[in-house]
């Protein structure tokens, strides 16, 4: 027991490496893709609204559950401070997500579900600094990892769960959402001295860190927006093959309106 905790569950005093395509991340990545996966396919085969509204609490919550306890790990090692909360995308959208649906707060679903797959996707592909301060496989490695994977989980459920699916047409609404955690990055970059979503500056981050700050955004700000219609079109697509072109709940009442 002293032995996990000192390797697996305490800071390690350690080199810091990403560990991209590490053994741990693919493992952890395949692992959770197969979760993804396997969970989407027993939805499709239910097509059950209310099972799917009880998944996404339960999801909801563990999401909750694991932020809480990621704060509360780091207030615990190094002190109370606001920067334990952070406030870069996929930290802010932890927080807000599974609140969103344990508050059933339905109408804002398209603000956020695009931009948790896309944050969940991106470090399930590339965790950047999901291994760093670690050096391997740890507890907080395994942590953010789970959540990003709830992250793509959650927002892929949404149109199981509620009347509700991603247009096209409506790709403005997660760009508000985004611009609200821009805003929120912002502001507390600012306040804390923290370099969210690179409000302070570009640097080390390939090609952008050579214009210099703010000017980068010129060229950040139009490829996220395109990103994110993009990312809007394929939650659409894979909907429409999922759940087929009408509802369960409409299909099931159309049914039952027809033996009547």
């Amino acid at each position: 027991m002293d032995y996990f905790y000192e390797h697996y569950f305490a800071p390690q005093n350690v080199e810091p490496h990403n560990r991209i395509f590490s053994p741990e991340h693919l493992i952890l990545s395949s692992l959770l893709m197969i979760f993804i996966v396997t969970v989407m396919v027993i939805q499709t085969k239910k097509h059950d609204r209310r099972f799917s509204q009880k998944l996404i609490r339960v999801l909801a919550a563990v999401m909750l559950a694991l932020e809480i306890f990621r704060i509360s790990w780091r207030t615990c090692y190094f002190g109370f401070d606001l920067r334990n909360i952070r406030f870069d995308w996929c930290n802010q959208v932890c927080i807000a997500l599974p609140l969103i649906v344990l508050f059933k707060r339905e109408k804002a679903y398209p603000y956020i579900d695009v931009l948790a797959v896309m944050g969940g996707l991106m470090v399930l592909i590339y965790p950047l600094w999901v291994f760093y301060d670690y050096g391997g496989i740890h507890t907080m490695a395994v942590q953010s990892m789970v959540s990003h994977g709830l992250m793509v989980l959650i927002a892929l459920t949404m149109p199981f769960a509620a009347d509700y699916r991603p247009e096209v047409r409506r790709a403005w609404k997660p760009m508000i959402g985004l611009g609200i955690i821009a805003v929120i990055a912002f502001i507390m970059s600012h306040a804390l001295n923290e370099n969210y979503l690179l409000m302070l500056g570009a640097h080390g981050v390939p090609v952008i860190d050579q214009i210099p700050y703010p000017w980068y955004w010129l060229l950040v700000a139009p490829a996220l927006i395109g990103l994110v219609t993009l990312v809007t079109k394929g939650l659409s697509l894979l909907d429409n093959r999922l759940l087929g072109k009408v509802q369960p709940d409409t299909a099931l009442n159309a049914l039952m309106n027809e033996k009547i």
